[in-house]
């Protein structure tokens, strides 16, 4: 036999244990990742995303950075207010929820071990992402 089969037979038996012997109810990381749908209210000429506060909160990261995200991804001005976001303007509630979306793939998610547990930090003018499951150093987009 050679080394080459040894080595995969090897690996088989490693991983066909490591199978068994895992706990029961173990999830993917990023199904831990539970948010709310974005609550949104138009009012005139204005959008309230009644619900902005949960959203940085869950993910721990800061409000103000969050929402100029949006910001610019939409262009449109916004505030926040009594723990809401308001958006001069009338973006639909699927713009938000798309945004959400490509805001957890591009600054939160590991792209190396796709664990939520991140932080953002920036270096110069370099954003990158820490996994705080994996120790990966990523650039954020």
């Amino acid at each position: 036999m050679s080394q080459a089969d040894q080595n995969k037979e090897q690996y088989s038996a490693l991983l066909q244990r490591l199978r068994r012997e895992r706990p029961e109810g173990v999830v993917k990381s990023e199904d831990r990742l539970k948010l709310p749908d974005p609550r949104t209210m138009v009012s005139g000429k204005k959008t309230f995303w009644i619900n902005f506060m949960d959203f940085p909160t869950l993910l721990q990261r800061d409000p103000d950075d969050f929402l100029n995200y949006f910001r610019r991804e939409l262009a449109i001005n916004a505030s926040i207010e009594n723990g809401r976001a308001i958006f001069m303007g009338r973006p639909d509630k699927q713009s938000f929820s798309a945004l959400l979306q490509r805001y957890l793939r591009e600054r939160v998610i590991c792209p190396v071990c796709g664990s939520p547990d991140t932080r953002l930090e920036k270096t110069g003018k370099v954003l990158t992402i820490l996994c705080e499951a994996c120790g990966a150093r990523s650039a954020a987009k």
